[in-house]
């Protein structure tokens, strides 16, 4: 178990809150800055499918140095439920914990969320609000808080005082009881709306805690979600279900990631994109891959895992095993088993290797990286000159004063590549090569960098 590059778990007395968006209230845990999430499904992530056994993944993502996870629903799935299909959030799945009696199941729970503490890593769970499978006994028991189907199986009805309130009290007494740091809301804000997510929001502050809370669809803030599950998906381009079915690197093929920082395209809601106000708010993901996915994204790609998300001004956000070069080709990677076996492989262990180096200097460097300002586009990245220009393009990311700036220089290119890289540095400086840790010759304003094929070369420029 390493944790020593993470960021520790302060007690929620200690944690500032800060704005969504400019202008905004106080509401976000200032440690979103620090977030690097991977989505977990517990069934299929490893053999035994429990939350014992899942320690093992906790170890792995605390050593690679991600401090966030992600959990699929661990609610009952009943007859005819596959996890989003359940029988409520009030319940825990018996297979994951398998040794804990039925009234016991929560604190098998609240050990996992211990655990994963213990080894610096915050845990979101997934909550499921347009209803429950048809076979839940809350649906015999409450009748009249259900109107409709939802996803084939029985919608809630939010209109219910009664049922609203029964659900604000679940979604805020599992997060009180268990310590966990917050939701991610299925197909919100399209059911229970902001509303809901507010009252939550404000009941776990009243009682001392500062959660994250994070919506699937595009959403605005009102003081109920943090930020969305997509924050990058160009909606001009493509929808979400296409985005799914057939999923694209956006900053790889669609769009220019410094001008999109800038302009907020491809940013943000559907609708805030058609009304050019995206990326207005503070934080957005990059999501390269979630369990909705049908075919993989990443692929080995270190341009579409480090350059876009993991360097970039972004929360990354990633599902489990794309780190080591999991693939799923026409079948939803939720009900993909990870293959551990892949991280014996020599290709698949560089990779991760180079992933770990990444979140490396992502940790090192917090003034750089963890630096977002209330509204996105005012994001500390910019253009950086290269002679010859790369096929995408290079970015720097600056400290506040202006004394030191990581440049990200991508080869999007199957053979290697050379170019000149000239800081806009008055005076002398110094440059480090950050994936070798090497001194790199400066001479007449500019440095040479040599990237590998399909590779992202990282420096570290500093004023003498």
């Amino acid at each position: 178990m390493s944790q020593s590059n993470l960021p520790p778990i302060l007690p929620d007395a200690e944690v500032t809150l800060i704005p969504a968006e400019p202008g905004g209230p106080d509401m976000t845990p200032d440690w979103v800055k620090s977030l690097v999430l991977t989505e977990v499904h517990l069934e299929t992530a490893t053999p035994e499918g429990t939350f014992d056994a899942a320690v093992r993944v906790l170890d792995h993502l605390a050593d690679l140095g991600v401090n966030g996870i992600w959990l699929t629903p661990i609610y009952e799935k009943g007859p005819g439920g596959n996890g989003y299909g359940n029988v409520g959030p009030h319940t825990v799945e018996p297979s994951l914990c398998p040794d804990f009696a039925p009234g016991e199941r929560w604190d098998a729970v609240r050990r996992f969320v211990a655990a994963a503490h213990e080894r610096r890593i915050r845990v979101l769970f997934d909550i499921v609000t347009w209803g429950t499978v048809t076979t839940a006994p809350l649906f015999r028991e409450h009748p009249e808080w259900y109107r409709g189907k939802a996803w084939g199986n029985e919608a809630f009805d939010w209109t219910n005082p009664a049922f609203r309130e029964w659900f604000i009290s679940v979604a805020v007494g599992n997060l009180l009881y268990t310590g966990a740091d917050g939701y991610r809301c299925d197909c919100e804000p399209n059911y229970a709306g902001y509303a809901v997510w507010e009252t939550v929001r404000r009941r776990c502050h009243d009682a001392g805690r500062k959660v994250l809370i994070m919506a699937e669809d595009g959403a605005e803030r009102r003081f109920a979600f943090d930020m969305e599950q997509d924050g990058v998906l160009w909606y001009a381009d493509r929808d979400r279900g296409g985005q799914y079915a057939d999923p694209v690197n956006f900053y790889l093929e669609k769009l220019d990631i410094v001008d999109s920082v800038k302009t907020g395209q491809g940013i943000g809601s559907a609708d805030v994109q058609r009304r050019g106000e995206g990326g207005r708010c503070r934080f957005y993901t990059c999501c390269v891959s979630n369990h909705d996915y049908q075919r993989s994204a990443v692929n080995l790609s270190r341009l579409a895992l480090g350059y876009q998300a993991i360097f970039a001004p972004f929360i990354p956000l990633w599902y489990l095993g794309a780190e080591f070069g999991m693939k799923a080709e026409r079948q939803v990677i939720y009900f993909v088993p990870v293959d551990w076996s892949l991280t014996e492989k020599p290709e698949n262990a560089a990779f991760l290797a180079d992933i770990h180096k990444y979140l490396a200097i992502r940790r090192a460097y917090p003034e750089i990286f963890e630096n977002f300002p209330p509204d996105h586009r005012d994001a500390n990245i910019r253009r950086v000159k290269c002679d010859p220009v790369p096929g995408l393009t290079a970015y720097e990311r600056y400290a506040p004063d202006g004394s030191r700036s990581v440049f990200v220089i991508p080869n999007s290119a199957d053979k290697p590549f050379v170019t000149a890289v000239s800081p806009e540095f008055t005076g002398s400086f110094r440059v480090t090569d950050l994936l070798t840790g090497e001194p790199v010759p400066v001479s007449g304003g500019s440095f040479r960098a040599e990237i590998g094929a399909e590779r992202i070369g990282v420096y570290l420029a500093e004023k003498v």
